[in-house]
């Protein structure tokens, strides 16, 4: 890994460890490891401006943990490897909830608003993408409670 996406990785790890703001909702319970940071240049199907790279990573959430009500600055894939996690997603003011397990995957839009909880008693693992994150290395935007949920 080079010095930039080195240095990007540990931003990226900062800004997960640290989230929450005071309109926020912090997470808890989560630690996350960044696989790998990089820019993809060929077409994919997925529009990355300069500046912006796509992030591996890998999220271990305990028992009763969370992530808090957040977004991200674009489309973020995840794959359950291990456990059970359910998504609460605001959809329009109403509540969306789903519960993945291992081998279930789904795409987070930009603009989607959610949080994720491990409900169970296991630990989940998670492997997750980020695409289109800026240059800071910020792949979760906190949000307040939309109090839907």
């Amino acid at each position: 890994m080079g010095r930039r996406s080195l240095g990007i990785a540990l931003v990226i790890v900062s800004i997960v460890v640290m989230a929450g703001t005071a309109l926020g909702t912090a997470g808890s319970g989560v630690t996350p490891v960044v696989i790998g940071s990089g820019r993809i240049d060929h077409a994919v199907g997925i529009s990355q401006a300069a500046g912006q790279s796509t992030v591996i990573a890998e999220f271990t959430v305990d028992p009763g943990g969370t992530t808090g009500w957040h977004s991200h600055p674009g489309k973020t894939v995840v794959v359950v490897a291990e456990g059970e996690f359910t998504l609460y997603r605001d959809k329009d003011g109403t509540c969306r909830t789903r519960t993945y397990g291992p081998g279930d995957g789904f795409v987070e839009k930009r603009t989607s608003v959610h949080m994720g909880v491990n409900e169970g008693d296991t630990t989940v693992v998670l492997g997750v993408a980020f695409f289109r994150v800026p240059a800071d290395g910020t792949t979760r935007i906190d949000k307040p409670d939309p109090g839907v949920c």
